[in-house]
């Protein structure tokens, strides 16, 4: 069976000029919707939703430009920031020493005592106690001198560039004389060492 390919397109055209009006243009509004219709669903809407991810996504690279710019604008003043944290560490370093720097630090109480005329009888180790990244270096002391003798040991002591905390302090009269008293001090104190990455 064959197709009739043949439409002869003026009769078609004829046939819907004899279609009322209302209804020629009923269809042609329908068909019109239609056509918006899929234009919306199938062009139109996929394309507002893209184009609000690309302005979140805009806004979202701008706050970061910005954050950028506003970091490039204060580097100086974050380099110095860096540079004071770096020397602050370097400083509580120095006041944190560590093993080898421990026995300088005796030294330097044995030198504190001679200058100010505080004789050390003794400066016993202790036991350390590690803590998070330092250790607790506690040490016992034994020292004789005057009252003013020993008040300026203390103070050269509390001058030193490394911490050193004195506890509870036992005095008791060594020798008296006319001329002046000489007190027995003993008691603990205690230094800090940076465990630097020691297993």
């Amino acid at each position: 069976m064959a197709l009739d390919m043949n439409v002869d397109f003026d009769e078609k055209l004829e046939q819907l000029a004899k279609v009322p009006k209302a209804i020629r243009l009923t269809v042609v509004g329908v068909l019109l919707a239609g056509i918006v219709g899929g234009y919306w669903h199938a062009s139109y809407q996929p394309a507002q939703a893209r184009r609000a991810e690309l302005v979140a996504e805009s806004r979202a690279l701008q706050r970061t430009l910005n954050n950028a710019r506003s970091v490039a604008n204060n580097l100086p003043a974050f380099e110095a920031e860096v540079a004071e944290l770096e020397r602050d560490l370097d400083l509580a370093l120095r006041q944190l020493p560590n093993r080898k720097q421990f026995e300088d630090l005796l030294q330097d109480i044995s030198t504190a005592g001679k200058k100010v005329g505080v004789a050390i009888k003794s400066i016993d180790r202790s036991k350390e106690v590690d803590r998070d990244f330092y250790a607790e270096v506690p040490f016992n002391l034994e020292l004789e001198g005057t009252y003013h003798d020993l008040a300026r040991f203390f103070e050269m002591v509390a001058a030193l560039p490394r911490i050193v905390n004195v506890g509870a302090l036992n005095i008791d009269v060594g020798s008296e004389t006319r001329v002046s008293t000489r007190l027995k001090v003993s008691g603990k104190a205690t230094t800090f060492r940076f465990l630097s990455g020691e297993a």
